[in-house]
């Protein structure tokens, strides 16, 4: 009865949770990477491609295309609606997996299990750099869910191929085969959406080879579905840069360097240890690495008498949050969503610990004062638990404030953006032809854009830094060479007012465009149009 309850309990809470997750996706104003994000899907399913026809800085190619497929089945040009759904239920699905890891860990203890995946589910919902970086029309949050995946499916496969009654799985080699096989697509998406992935990626391989096998052959026999898996992944991505291996490496490489440059010089960058100190104190994060010190503690000092199974899961576990951290410092920038990476794999991390804990309970000792000892540690990290949940909790109740906005659709930011951008293309002419650093409000009315501002001001600020030549390859133009291409094609409207504070100066060719005589209208969401009478 207990059990059918605590599944029941599970459940409306995971629905609570689940409608937090979307009233924090639809109550964000519109992000500047959402109009690069969105607008690359939209150029995709156009039949442009990534590249070449167009810039798609810093980013891989299949997350655009993943949209582009969404977009063309829904037949619809609500995108920012579609991405930031596309984002909710991989967080959702995130939250799924952490409960599911849990109860899979703690399998032996079902109650305990189910307690501590709502515990965790709760620690990462309420985590303020978590709510800060879900629920956004970009890669963040699909990437994640891969990572995740990938890791309950490594936990669930029995490498060693026992039988059941040796305490195995009953699982065949094909089937050991496609899970490896999976495990290895989920990561080849992933890198392939965020090329720094790649160092998680290798993390995994490299745990993979080290599973014990009789031979060097069985040991990559082990690995050549992963790496079958991932070259079929990197089939499509392979020829996408193929076809403008030039425009490939200035959008990966040079224009993300020249634009951390150009942030650096007007002075809007955070000193990466100053922001990870910040964050780190910030109480939903503190809690996290108090658990974390904590649990390392106990496990320092009682790890001659903890029986320590799956040693290599253990170690993928604790080397996942570190990986991000990692990659977190790698960008000449470092942005707050960045350190939103490792929450999950942090909270995951415990449920090892905390199962050995558990297990030393049942474990009696000819010492009675340890027995006692090891029911007080484990009482602790219990107590320990909850007040941090209740931490997390007390110090962001944003998460449920806002919840209600779930019942109020026509309130959504997207669908907001959206009745702007249908209003915006009913007022503009024929060719229908938008100038503006948001392109978004252009094409989700329907209207047309300039490809080279497709990525909105993130390439335009630096463009003129490239030369002309390596301009023309990733069709882009910078406020200086801006002129020369609208003398060739005259704008039907403008938009501006979709940059403030020290980017707001990057509008000024923008507005040089706007005829004397056009008609404007601003709207509530923030941009102003200029439109012909």
């Amino acid at each position: 009865m207990s059990l059918k309850i605590l599944n029941i309990l599970v459940i409306l809470i995971l629905i609570a949770l689940s409608l937090a997750i979307l009233a924090n996706s639809m109550t964000k104003p519109l992000g500047r990477d959402e109009q690069m994000y969105c607008t690359a899907g939209s150029l995709l399913a156009q039949g442009k491609m990534i590249y070449r026809d167009f810039s798609y800085p810093a980013q891989m190619p299949y997350h655009p295309l993943l949209y582009a497929a969404l977009f063309k089945m829904l037949n619809t040009t609500h995108y920012l609606l579609v991405g930031r759904i596309l984002s909710v239920v991989c967080d959702i699905l995130i939250v799924v997996c952490i409960v599911g890891i849990y109860r899979r860990i703690f399998k032996s203890f079902a109650i305990s299990g189910m307690l501590l995946s709502l515990a965790a589910a709760v620690l990462y919902v309420f985590n303020p750099l978590v709510d800060y970086a879900n629920g956004y029309a970009w890669n963040h949050d699909v990437v994640v869910l891969f990572v995740v995946l990938s890791f309950w499916l490594f936990i669930s496969t029995d490498f060693k191929q026992k039988s059941p009654t040796e305490g195995g799985h009953d699982q065949n080699p094909v089937s050991l085969g496609w899970r490896i096989a999976a495990i290895g697509a989920l990561l080849t998406l992933a890198t392939c959406m965020r090329i720094t992935t790649a160092l998680v990626e290798l993390l995994f391989f490299a745990v993979l080879l080290s599973q014990p096998a009789g031979s060097i052959k069985q040991r990559l026999k082990t690995a050549l579905p992963f790496l079958i898996a991932a070259a079929v992944v990197l089939i499509w991505p392979v020829w996408v840069i193929a076809l403008a291996p030039r425009a490939f490496f200035l959008n990966l490489v040079r224009i993300p360097t020249l634009y951390g440059e150009w942030l650096h010089q007007i002075g809007m960058v955070y000193n990466k240890f100053d922001l990870i100190f910040v964050s780190l104190m910030m109480p939903g994060y503190f809690a996290l690495i108090v658990i974390t010190i904590y649990l390392c503690v106990v496990i320092v000092c009682l790890r001659r008498r903890l029986k320590i199974s799956n040693a290599r899961n253990l170690l993928l576990a604790a080397l996942l949050p570190l990986t991000f951290f990692i990659i977190a410092l790698i960008p000449p920038t470092m942005w707050r969503q960045y350190l939103a990476m490792p929450v999950p794999f942090l909270i995951i991390s415990f449920a090892f610990p905390l199962l050995y804990l558990r297990k030393l309970v049942d474990k009696t000792s000819p010492n009675k004062y340890f027995n006692i000892a090891v029911v007080l540690v484990n009482l602790f990290a219990a107590v320990l638990l909850a007040i941090c949940v209740y931490i997390a909790v007390a110090s962001y109740p944003v998460v449920l404030y806002r919840t209600p906005i779930v019942l109020v659709p026509e309130k959504w930011v997207p669908i907001e953006i959206h009745r702007v951008s249908e209003d915006i293309a009913e007022k503009t002419k024929e060719p229908k032809l938008i100038l503006t650093l948001a392109p978004l409000f252009a094409i989700e009315g329907g209207c047309d854009i300039y490809t080279e501002l497709s990525a909105g001001s993130i390439v335009y600020r630096i463009a003129d830094s490239l030369t002309p030549a390596d301009r023309a390859v990733t069709h882009t133009v910078g406020p200086k060479t801006l002129a020369a291409l609208l003398e060739k094609n005259p704008p039907s409207a403008v938009i501006l007012g979709v940059e403030r504070g020290k980017l707001a100066p990057l509008e000024a060719p923008l507005r040089a465009a706007v005829g004397a005589d056009w008609e404007t209208k601003t709207y509530h969401t923030g941009p102003t149009l200029y439109f012909k009478r």
